[in-house]
């Protein structure tokens, strides 16, 4: 059985319209809500809190938010040095860990300043709002 050049032109067509569909659910179909970057996390855990324990909150996060954010501005200043560090040439193992270690200690730095942060904003709040907090956990669903 031939077959004909307009018969596999459809067919190319149909399967490129399905593809396409499926790429666009996959971009524009909602997922299980996870918070991306800290205002949305922060948004999250608000969220749940009663007015007071959310004014705490927001207001021990809001205090913390200059020095979190310059920690996390840094870390995002390392992030080219990798990919520099491993396309240059001559190519230095020396260079290129030096650029891991810089991205490692920036994202530390960040990570216990905005930790710091929310340990302080969770110990404002009252026992029913951590107890809030705890129950909108993912682990906790």
């Amino acid at each position: 059985m031939r077959l004909s050049g307009s018969l596999i032109l459809k067919a190319a067509l149909g399967a490129s319209l399905a593809l396409n569909l499926v790429f666009a659910a996959l971009l524009f179909w909602p997922d299980t809500p996870r918070p991306r970057g800290v205002r949305n996390l922060q948004a999250r855990m608000e969220r749940v809190l009663s007015g007071e324990d959310r004014d705490r909150f927001r207001a021990v996060m809001e205090a913390n938010r200059p020095t979190y954010e310059a920690a996390q501005q840094a870390m995002r200043q390392a992030r080219p040095l990798v990919p520099r560090a491993i396309g240059a040439e001559p190519f230095s193992e020396e260079a290129l860990r030096a650029a891991m270690a810089t991205n490692r200690e920036r994202w530390q730095a960040f990570s216990e300043a905005f930790e710091g942060s929310l340990a302080q904003a969770t110990a404002a709040i009252s026992p029913e709002g951590r107890r809030k907090l705890l129950a909108d956990m993912p682990e906790n669903h």
